[in-house]
């Protein structure tokens, strides 16, 4: 529930957001879950790389030579779980 559009890299840092989910376990008892999550910059592992002066993209004739790493963004979340609700001191907190 922490990313619900799943764990994705960005090219561009996202604005941090936080939201409260309240779960209920067997007992009928509410759980409150507060999430933070922001954009943390990684460098991209796989290696990236362009054609040559005067290729066309789609000839693979000739290894094509390599780019620097581009920065990506990727997205970490804190969660605090609680059975009060108290959603401000959450955020506030996180």
């Amino acid at each position: 529930f922490c990313q619900p559009s799943g764990w994705q890299l960005f090219p561009e840092r996202n604005p941090p957001t936080f939201f409260v989910a309240v779960l209920t376990d067997i007992n009928s008892e509410r759980h409150y879950c507060a999430c933070f999550t922001f954009w943390e910059a990684i460098e991209s592992t796989q290696p990236q790389s362009h054609p040559r002066n005067g290729e066309e993209e789609e000839e693979e004739e000739e290894p094509l030579s390599p780019v620097q790493p581009a920065q990506l963004f990727a997205p970490k979340s804190l969660v605090l779980v609680s059975r009060l609700d108290h959603a401000e001191v959450f955020r506030v907190s996180l």
